[in-house]
């Protein structure tokens, strides 16, 4: 008898074993255990064991960082009526695990012959895509194409804000305009007034320049004619500075010469 007694032993342990279920989640998630589809309780970080001798429960881990949702496409119109495309990409964070999980279920594959005795399933991601294409538009068409290229990090703020709630237990943090596509005649519109404007600038600098010059040859003419020793000073400066033989003849016109001299 004993030998049975030890394999009835080790048969129950073999079963005890078996209907040991063990899943670990890791940090920055959150596990929801369900059993026959019912919410049983949320699973922190850790590892951790229940038993289940007939696969009932599951597991489903959500992750709990910020994260970037898939870009959306969208071909908008300004307030001037420029047609150009922009990229928007929507930052988000999930604050209620079980409310996302649930709420965002993807639709079933069944037999087209089945499909109209099924429940219909929805996922918010569309409806969130959908509503943010339509809050982007609107924004868009209140803003001319310069206000919205000058301000492209604020500019679609109202936007977030209209879809904040559509996409259950999640926070939308920001709105991106990733980025910004123009079509070939407005790109070229905007170079052409781009380089007119700096042609513009470099044109004002060309005349403060030379207005700069001209004054500075005003005061020094006024300074020699106000200080005759002034003159001669720069006469001697320029004689010594010059170089090669050059023949200097002080004097004025019509005066006699008071004195030559030699640089060599």
């Amino acid at each position: 008898m004993g030998w049975v007694l030890a394999v009835t032993a080790v048969i129950a342990a073999l079963a005890l074993l078996s209907g040991l279920k063990r899943s670990v989640v890791q940090p920055g998630e959150v596990g929801l255990l369900y059993s026959d589809g019912s919410f049983v309780r949320e699973l922190g970080p850790g590892p951790h064991r229940w038993f289940d001798w007939l696969g009932r429960t599951r597991v489903h881990r959500v992750s709990l960082l910020p994260r970037a949702l898939s870009p959306l496409a969208l071909d908008v119109i300004s307030k001037d009526q420029f047609a150009f495309r922009i990229a928007v990409t929507p930052l988000a964070t999930v604050t209620d695990a079980r409310a996302l999980h649930e709420g965002t279920r993807p639709a079933p594959t069944v037999p087209a012959n089945m499909a109209a005795y099924m429940p219909q399933f929805h996922d918010p991601y569309d409806r969130l895509h959908a509503t943010l294409a339509a809050a982007a538009l609107h924004v868009v068409s209140q803003l001319t194409l310069e206000e919205f290229l000058a301000q492209q990090a604020t500019s679609l703020a109202p936007a977030q804000a209209a879809v904040a709630e559509v996409l259950p237990g999640t926070r939308l943090d920001a709105v991106l305009v990733t980025s910004v596509t123009l079509p070939p005649e407005v790109r070229k519109m905007f170079t052409e007034v781009e380089r007119a404007r700096r042609e513009g600038l470099a044109q004002l600098e060309r005349a403060r320049g030379e207005q700069a010059a001209l004054r500075a040859l005003a005061n020094a003419a006024r300074n020699l004619a106000d200080n005759p020793h002034l003159a001669q000073l720069r006469m001697l400066q320029t004689m010594e500075n010059a170089k090669g033989a050059k023949t200097f003849i002080l004097g004025r016109p019509g005066e006699d010469t008071v004195g030559t001299g030699a640089a060599g």
